[in-house]
């Protein structure tokens, strides 16, 4: 993700040299382009969106394994008075609710990574053009993104510091364009997260 993000950035963020090159004394800000993606409205917008479909995933999720547990534990409690072939039935339903569980886990994961991601690119990618513009206006040479690993910045003057006012910018204009979301309503703030998978299932009851 962080790989994505430095790549669109690190190709529109450098201001050519020939403009570089008219400035005397170079201009250095600095930006904290995860911070700026996830505190936008958009993203903002998007983070919500994203949670509401996770939980529902979760508790789907959650509902296959409590199925499989009671399944399992009638096999383990019944086993002395079932029949072989009650038994074998019933062994053989868990090992495939076994199987289904472990797949949805996997491709759910999968899922939220890719939404996550597409997430982030898309806002990036909105961020990336702006972010050059401000940098031409304010006379900036170079502009550093201080929440990509890469850049291992040990100090930055608040000064140079311009994610807020891209921030503020960024919302406007989307405001204007009618692309975002308006800014009253308060959506979650936690960046978007990839989804755990949920428990191992435990193993099914030995077949006799």
């Amino acid at each position: 993700m962080r790989k994505i993000l430095v790549f669109i950035f690190g190709t529109t963020l450098i201001l050519p040299v020939a403009a570089a090159a008219q400035i005397s004394t170079p201009k250095i800000g600095v930006m904290n382009v995860l911070r700026a993606i996830v505190e936008c409205t958009e993203g903002k917008q998007a983070n919500e969106d994203f949670q509401k479909k996770f939980e529902a995933r979760r508790e789907e999720l959650s509902k296959k394994q409590k199925e499989l547990e009671a399944l399992q534990q009638q096999l383990r409690s019944q086993s002395g008075t079932l029949n072989d072939e009650t038994r074998a039935a019933l062994a053989k339903n868990a090992d495939v609710k076994t199987t289904e569980l472990q797949r949805s886990q996997e491709d759910s994961e999968k899922e939220f990574n890719e939404l996550r991601n597409q997430i982030f690119n898309r806002i990036g990618s909105k961020l990336a053009p702006l972010v050059q513009q401000y940098a031409k206006e304010k006379n900036f040479t170079l502009v550093l993104d201080s929440s990509a690993q890469t850049t291992q910045l040990s100090y930055i003057d608040p000064a140079i510091d311009i994610t807020d006012d891209v921030i503020k910018r960024f919302d406007t204009l989307q405001a204007s364009s009618g692309g975002s979301t308006p800014a009253s309503k308060p959506p979650a703030a936690a960046p978007p997260k990839t989804p755990a998978p949920a428990a191992k299932p435990p193993a099914a009851a030995p077949k006799k």
